[in-house]
């Protein structure tokens, strides 16, 4: 399978960069597209990366955030056609209330619920549980938590803060070669990755790539965050998007694989 980076935050000279996440998946099968960005970067890297619009046969969204739903509708104009795996609360209205911050809208953008709605129904799967794309890909659903793992940041379904949005039906991809591909980890790591091993306890999680949101995590989640990976036997974490520098450069120290910050452009074949 050949990976290729296709929206990251970190910059890559000759790709257009923007604050999101898309990754382009390369098997036998064809093209699946996981996330598709927050829109602005995707058209131009889509081409940069030879993309053959005929091949793409699954867009799976992690979850409804705008910087991972922005490209949809882009991406369905150049496609044939492709289905979409998404979890059932992917369109609500969702928001984030940092201290000292105006209220931002994180809702997937209008023009990508259009394009998602204007799809016939059995090209729409709503994904709630652990479930199989083909023989060698498979979606979380949603993932259940039992770690001290929170969701990351002050996240509601109001602009008043009143109702709080746990994004529990944020989904992750998992091959069978041992991939597990991550939007932005909403659920944590930990139970992501106990989540998979309940439901395929044969597929040995080795490569692990993706956003993490540690951006406000404290010493003590980043300490436990480690200390569960360096029991994994990890031969890579390929941290990307959301994961923050501080807590990129705690676990390149603390942990015993390979860790690569990645960015717009990375390519990886496994």
């Amino acid at each position: 399978m050949k990976i290729t980076v296709l929206v990251d935050n970190n910059e890559s000279k000759g790709w257009h960069s923007e604050h999101g996440l898309a990754l382009l998946l390369e098997h036998l099968d064809g093209y699946l597209l996981f996330d598709t960005g927050a829109g602005k970067a995707t058209p131009f890297n889509l081409i940069k990366a030879g993309f053959r619009p005929e091949l793409l046969k699954m867009i799976v969204l992690s979850h409804g955030h705008y910087d991972h739903t922005g490209g949809l509708s882009d991406a369905l104009l150049r496609a044939g056609k492709t289905e979409i795996f998404c979890g059932v609360d992917i369109t609500k209205t969702r928001f984030s209330l940092h201290p000292g911050m105006p209220v931002k809208n994180l809702t997937m953008p209008e023009s990508s619920i259009a394009a998602l709605r204007s799809l016939p129904s059995n090209q729409v799967h709503w994904i709630k549980t652990f479930s199989a794309l083909n023989a060698n890909i498979f979606v979380t659903g949603a993932i259940a938590r039992h770690s001290f793992e929170d969701c990351g940041g002050p996240f509601f379904l109001d602009r008043e803060g009143t109702r709080s949005d746990l994004i529990d039906d944020e989904i992750a991809l998992l091959t069978r070669s041992g991939i597990l591909i991550q939007g932005c980890c909403h659920a944590g790591i930990i139970n992501t990755v106990e989540h998979c091993k309940h439901n395929r306890p044969e597929i040995n999680i080795r490569i692990i790539i993706g956003g993490l949101h540690l951006l406000h995590a404290s010493k003590d989640r980043l300490k436990k965050t480690a200390e569960y990976l360096n029991s994994m036997n990890l031969e890579k974490l390929i941290l990307l998007h959301c994961t923050g520098a501080e807590a990129a450069d705690y676990l390149k120290k603390h942990l015993l694989c390979d860790v690569v910050i990645g960015r717009t452009g990375d390519v990886y074949e496994q």
